[in-house]
């Protein structure tokens, strides 16, 4: 399952998406990205149109080094008009606006664009160092490094506070493959999980991702770092009360 974050349009099969990746490498724009990566452009977007995206990207590239510690290669990165053409060369569900397959593939037309790349860039860091999964993990670090905060919605965390999903779905599973309403909740407890891991941990994001490189580091921080152990009801309660007071304090 993890190898499948790796596979063109994060398809089962990688042979769905190879051609359609091939297309799109003969038909958009391949603009200068400054760095070891390739920039394909759709050709729908003006001139120019990817220099704020290279300033987005540099951005990630800070947040990874600064949060993780970690300074991979820079990726090749797909820039789209539009999320139609984006999930119909992707295994993914229509709600995705970007996404990480080996290649960044973002749309370029949307609000949150720079936390896109950045959560994007940090799945790029974390998989160029071996770590494919857990899946919380994944995606609760990179929200987490991108400063998403969308996810610390009192409803939200109610929800998933009464009935988290199972360890084996939050360790499995790829959100961009879930039914939207799904996705939403799974993207929620994983980035709940690595909150109150790290802060239980006193080591940040940077002594999570050194554990889920290393079997020592894994070994020295199996307390703070085990997940069937916070998922226990009354620890779980515990960190959802912690994150909600956190965020919203005085309520």
């Amino acid at each position: 399952m993890y190898r499948q974050r790796l596979q063109p349009g994060l398809c089962p099969d990688p042979r769905d998406a190879s051609q359609v990746r091939e297309t799109l490498i003969a038909r958009f724009r391949n603009e200068d990205s400054g760095g070891a990566g390739r920039l394909y452009v759709d050709p729908r977007l003006p001139e120019g149109a990817h220099l704020p995206l290279l300033r987005h990207l540099q951005q990630a590239e800070r947040e990874v080094s600064a949060q993780l510690g970690l300074d991979p290669q820079p990726p090749d990165v797909f820039a789209y008009f539009d999320k139609e053409l984006l999930v119909a060369a992707a295994c993914t569900n229509r709600n995705v606006i970007a996404y990480y397959d080996g290649a960044l593939h973002v749309v370029m037309d949307q609000e949150e664009i720079q936390a896109s790349v950045v959560h994007e860039y940090t799945h790029h860091a974390l998989m160029s160092q071996g770590i494919l999964g857990p899946a919380w993990a994944q995606e609760g670090i990179a929200m987490l490094v991108a400063r998403e905060a969308w996810w610390l919605d009192p409803a939200r965390l109610g929800a998933i506070s009464e009935a988290p999903m199972p360890l084996e779905v939050m360790e499995k599973s790829i959100p961009y493959t879930l039914l939207p309403e799904e996705a939403v909740l799974f993207y929620v407890q994983a980035a709940s999980m690595v909150a109150c891991m790290v802060r239980e941990s006193g080591a940040g994001l940077r002594g999570l991702t050194e554990a889920l490189g290393t079997a020592e580091g894994a070994a020295q921080n199996e307390g703070s770092y085990d997940p069937a152990r916070l998922l226990d009801p009354s620890a779980w309660q515990g960190c959802i009360d912690g994150l909600l007071r956190s965020a919203h304090p005085g309520k």
